[in-house]
């Protein structure tokens, strides 16, 4: 076999196996975003159940246990830092527009 021949061969093997790892790649990158999406729609069915647990408490405290009440006492926490902070956002559009006129 000549040279050329030689450097084809190689090359047509390195091809191949490029392409052999490019296809594992993209199977296990397709495998993962499935698994991601999975988990998302995880979360959202734990977050509607959590949803429910939160309305429903709401009205009738008797069926709290302990630990859902910290988690009530958390959301409730979040509600107020996030409305503190939507506040302040609106403040500082204001004054920015205020000093921009």
């Amino acid at each position: 076999m000549g040279f050329w021949e030689n450097m084809n061969e190689e090359l047509k093997n390195a091809v191949e196996e490029g392409w052999t790892v490019v296809k594992e790649s993209a199977k296990i990158g397709k495998l993962r975003y499935r698994m991601h999406t999975l988990h998302k729609e995880a979360e959202k069915a734990f977050a509607r159940i959590g949803g429910i647990v939160y309305e429903k408490t709401k009205a009738c405290s008797d069926a709290i246990t302990p630990e859902v009440e910290k988690l009530i006492e958390k959301i409730k926490e979040i509600e107020a830092e996030s409305e503190a902070l939507e506040k302040e956002i609106e403040a500082t559009r204001k004054k920015e527009s205020a000093e921009k006129k």
